[in-house]
């Protein structure tokens, strides 16, 4: 049974989102420095590398990183590979035959873009109507394959068209290796308390 990391390795050269602060891992103490251990500390956004989305992220009223349920983060996913160019529309959607999937993965070009140490702004996103599309099959988690499901001048309608309802946003996951069909998604969120995000470890695991 193979499984898939298809999380970012979290770094000060992993790609950030335009306006987010570098990632900076601190050495408070080196044993190579005559500490008695080794520790660091971090400094980051909530929606470094491969996170999560909350519903409060973009909903004055929305639930939390750690009101979720766990049951939301683990079973079943279909990995999809879209070859939209700007954006995945509600026409691209109507075409990948997803009733009764309830976790969906859009692998796209965005793929060879998160191994790139920029931030691209011509990333493949979410149209306001494919994310209605998608509300409309019932699907409760929609991962993309770059840091956020709407580009930068569209972050608002089209987070609300997906948070509103309720529906979690996994960004930033590495599905360059991962051949489309289904598996076993495993990604539950760091449980910060009253947070919008929140950085998780996410794996694929080949269905038996």
């Amino acid at each position: 049974m193979k499984i898939y990391d298809i999380s970012l390795s979290l770094s000060a050269n992993t790609v950030r989102w335009v306006t987010a602060q570098p990632f900076e891992l601190i050495e408070r103490k080196r044993m190579s420095r005559g500490d008695s251990n080794n520790s660091s500390s971090m400094h980051t956004s909530a929606h470094a590398g491969t996170h999560v989305d909350a519903p409060f992220h973009f909903v004055p009223d929305g639930r939390t990183i750690d009101s979720l349920p766990l049951e939301l983060f683990i079973g079943p996913a279909r990995v999809c590979a879209v070859e939209a160019v700007g954006q995945i529309t509600a026409n691209e959607i109507g075409g990948l035959n997803l009733d009764g999937e309830k976790r969906v993965l859009f692998k796209t070009r965005n793929s060879t873009l998160l191994h790139q140490p920029t931030y691209d702004p011509t990333f493949v996103s979410f149209s306001v109507d494919g994310a209605r599309a998608l509300v409309a099959l019932g699907v409760q988690l929609v991962g993309l394959d770059y840091l956020s499901v709407a580009r930068a001048d569209e972050q608002v309608p089209v987070h609300r068209a997906f948070l509103d309802q309720g529906i979690i946003l996994l960004e930033g996951v590495d599905l360059s290796e991962v051949p489309p069909g289904r598996y076993e998604l495993i990604c539950p969120p760091v449980k910060l308390a009253g947070s919008d995000g929140a950085p998780c470890r996410a794996i694929l695991r080949e269905l038996e």
